[in-house]
């Protein structure tokens, strides 16, 4: 494992912790005995004025939490600050996080150059900042490669293709909605996720079509949380089935090997719903090929075969989303 032990080892290990290359970011890395303990994550507004430290009291009491011994601490910055209110806030982000455990380092990272706040010799560091470091091609990017690890999302991946050569949603933009939701407090993460989910709804409603690959990312990642999905089930209410018939039949085909048990699941069932059985039953076999053991899927499995109603569906979504919606979203 690669020892961090300069700015530029630190600031080419931080897209490896967060899974992400941060952009307009205060990231904050609490150390115990030498090793990582917790990495925080607080966005940095373009206009430097609406941040307050004082104000992040999540963040603060996250990393009180962790009892750290020392702190490191990054900001990367708006690409057109001012100087001054650079400073300002560096100062109040070391005089707040300094109530918690000391700061080893603070580096400000802006225009694609970094400095060390804490650090006012020009002899060592040059005022305008030094070149950051090739982090695509680090050393810890090799160790991470070499591990099977996924490379993190690094800035510019939003001008990659959002389809890969398969026609699915890229991986990158799956990766991006995973380390969103791992930055969530997990108490808000269903919540977050029914509401991405909502998003992803309104915007089909009115294209008929998935045009947003990230947001239809974000609802992917999110319909893996089981209560997510069981919204999902009864989101169509009883005027928009067939058009949710359409939604989920193309989420489906963008939908990459590993998410789409969930998908092909609620499919099958609206299908069931408006009476299609035999492809309903076709559709829960895509569920079950994604995995074998989606208990969801082979539950229905059983109930299709059982000869349910399909009004026996209508009856349990009319009993059973308005109390789940009510759970989740008040």
């Amino acid at each position: 494992m690669t020892i961090i032990s300069t700015p530029t080892q630190l600031i080419t290990a931080v897209p490896f912790l967060l899974d992400e290359q941060p952009e307009r970011a205060l990231v904050c890395i609490a150390l115990r005995n030498g090793l990582v303990e917790t990495v925080l994550h607080s966005e940095i507004p373009e206009d430097l004025q609406r941040f307050e430290i004082a104000s992040q009291e999540d963040f603060l009491e996250q990393l009180k939490v962790s009892e750290p011994e020392e702190l490191l601490i990054l900001a990367y910055l708006p690409t057109n600050c001012d100087d001054l209110l650079v400073a300002k806030l560096a100062r109040a982000v070391s005089s707040h996080c300094g109530e918690v455990a000391p700061v080893k380092d603070f580096l400000l990272i802006k225009n694609n150059r970094w400095r060390s706040f804490h650090c006012a010799d020009q002899r060592c560091c040059d005022p305008k900042g030094e070149l950051l470091p090739d982090i695509q091609s680090s050393e810890i990017a090799a160790e991470h490669v070499f591990h099977g690890f996924l490379m993190p999302s690094f800035l510019g991946s939003e001008q990659r293709s959002p389809l890969n050569e398969s026609g699915e949603v890229a991986l990158h933009l799956l990766q991006s909605a995973h380390a969103e939701v791992a930055r969530t407090e997990p108490a808000l993460r269903s919540k977050r996720g029914v509401v991405t989910l909502l998003r992803f709804i309104s915007a089909f409603t009115i294209s008929k079509s998935i045009d947003d690959l990230p947001l239809a990312a974000r609802a992917l990642v999110a319909l893996t949380d089981i209560q997510v999905r069981d919204f999902a089930i009864g989101s169509h209410g009883d005027e928009n089935l067939q058009l949710h018939l359409l939604l989920w039949r193309d989420l489906l085909e963008v939908a990459p090997s590993g998410y789409r048990a969930p998908v092909a699941t609620v499919l099958a069932l609206l299908k069931y719903e408006s009476g299609d059985i035999e492809s309903a039953q076709a559709t829960l076999e895509i569920a079950l090929c994604d995995d074998p053991h989606y208990s969801l899927a082979h539950l229905l499995q059983k109930s299709f075969s059982a000869g349910w109603p399909p009004e026996a569906f209508t009856t349990m979504r009319h009993e059973l989303h308005p109390k789940l919606a009510a759970q989740l979203l008040d």
